[in-house]
């Protein structure tokens, strides 16, 4: 049906035509509505095929021996690259072996880091031990002189042999030393007044800056003894050898001299206010800058009648 719609349309078109060739033209109609569109028609025929295109150009001959070349050096490279990867199997294997070493090692240290402190909790130990010990002794030395100090008075160090002894600053007020031997000994800065030294050996002694006011130093034998800037206030030196002594600046006012032997000794710029020189040997002896005043000179006269000095009364 829907085929017999387009013909019956075209034969409709056809008789207007007709019918207006014919009698005269009517008035034009309404416009009809479209029509619905028709089904596809079949395909057409396949045209007819074109002619062939021009050859191509000729390919070049094969170079046999350049493949051949080219074959060579893909084997070569092939070769080289089986041995790359064998050393490079190698390398890792020995990398393994040092990464273990190396692992090794690391063990090693860390037992050793281990070992070290506790070596330097041992030696810190040991040193606070040192130290308590150190500090002990001190207590313990202190306390000696403590008691030495009190009862020194009492003691009797009479005959003791204290040669070499370093006794810088000791307490000896008042000690019983005679007879003792105090050779080479150094007693710098000590306190000994009022001690009794009566007999004691004192060569090469150090006496420097020593407090000997009121000591008993009667018939000690010394040799280059030291007693520079000694306080030998009232001592009693009767009789004492003092050969060769340095005196240097010494305190000897009110000091017995007398019949002592001070041969070679230096009093240079000693005070001798009031000293007894009486019969005592100063042959060689150094007197520059004593201070003399009411002294006693060897010969028996007295310093303020000498022109305030004894260095021409020997």
């Amino acid at each position: 049906m829907n085929k017999l719609k387009p013909m019956m349309i075209v034969l409709l078109m056809l008789a207007s035509v007709l019918a207006g060739c014919i009698g005269t033209d009517g008035e034009e109609g309404v416009s009809g509505s479209q029509g619905e569109t028709g089904d596809q028609g079949p395909q057409g025929l396949q045209g007819e095929t074109g002619p062939a295109g021009a050859d191509g150009q000729d390919g070049m001959d094969v170079n046999e021996s350049r493949i051949a070349e080219l074959e060579a050096e893909l084997e070569a490279k092939e070769a080289t690259i089986v041995i790359l990867l064998g050393n490079i199997s190698d390398v890792e294997e020995e990398l393994a072996t040092k990464n273990a070493t190396i692992s090794i090692l690391l063990g090693n240290i860390s037992d050793m880091q281990e070992e070290l402190e506790s070596v330097d909790n041992v030696i810190e130990m040991y040193y606070m031990w040192f130290v308590q010990i150190q500090s002990d002794m001190n207590d313990l030395e202190s306390d000696l002189m403590d008691e030495i100090n009190w009862v020194n008075n009492t003691v009797n160090w009479a005959h003791m042999s204290l040669g070499n002894a370093d006794l810088m600053y000791y307490n000896l007020r008042y000690a019983n030393l005679t007879h003792a031997n105090f050779d080479f000994t150094n007693l710098t800065h000590a306190d000994m007044e009022y001690a009794n030294l009566s007999d004691a050996s004192m060569e090469y002694t150090i006496l420097a800056n020593v407090n000997l006011a009121g000591a008993d130093m009667s018939f000690i034998y010394s040799r280059n003894m030291n007693m520079s800037y000694t306080n030998l206030n009232g001592a009693n030196l009767y009789d004492a050898i003092l050969w060769g002594a340095y005196m240097t600046h010494a305190n000897l006012t009110g000091a017995d001299l007398s019949y002592s032997y001070l041969v070679g000794s230096t009093l240079s710029y000693a005070d001798l206010s009031g000293a007894n020189l009486t019969g005592a040997d100063l042959s060689g002896a150094n007197l520059s800058g004593v201070y003399w005043y009411d002294t006693t000179c060897p010969d028996g006269t007295n310093s303020d009648n000498n022109g305030n000095t004894c260095a021409n009364n020997l």
